[in-house]
């Protein structure tokens, strides 16, 4: 069976947490590309080999979001998989409208296949978009069960705030 070409869209988070646990060893696919917006200067660069793992030895492309047509064409894309966490309705109907005519499938991933799994109680802190505060009110509950004397580990998605994507 041929691999499914697939492209990955989001802001630089999500998106690498989804390819991390769905895509990065799965043979049965091949991750041609990510998408972004909301980052500056993310598109040009490259979700690196220490990260994407041994099936993308050369890392991942990173291209802005604007060149989804496009690149659905240049690598005869099968389905792009939307991940972003904090998208208006109509802005996702608008992408999903854009890859069907460009001819690929339009998925969102269902925590089934993206939520990590633990067997310890959970504390998640969300929010509907970036810049709401979700550091902050995060370091306040960790400082609270420490004190408390919980042991507590903070997990995030992949950040690219640095140019070298592997800090």
């Amino acid at each position: 069976m041929a691999k499914r070409k697939v492209i990955i869209m989001g802001a630089a988070g999500r998106d690498f947490h989804n390819f991390n646990v769905v895509f990065r060893d799965n043979k049965n696919y091949e991750v041609v590309c990510f998408t972004a917006t909301q980052i500056p200067s993310i598109e040009g660069r490259v979700y690196p080999p220490e990260l994407s793992g041994p099936l993308y030895p050369k890392g991942i492309p990173i291209y802005a979001e604007s060149e989804l047509p496009k690149l659905i064409k240049k690598y005869d894309v099968d389905e792009v998989v939307l991940a972003y966490s904090d998208l208006a309705y109509d802005y996702v109907m608008h992408r999903s409208a854009i890859v069907n005519a460009a001819g690929a499938d339009f998925t969102l991933l269902g925590p089934k296949q993206t939520m990590l799994k633990s067997k310890k109680p959970v504390v998640a802190v969300c929010a509907v978009r970036t810049g709401c505060g979700k550091s902050q009110v995060s370091r306040k509950i960790f400082e609270i069960l420490a004190k408390k004397g919980y042991k507590v580990v903070s997990i995030r998605h992949p950040m690219p705030y640095d140019s070298d994507l592997t800090t």
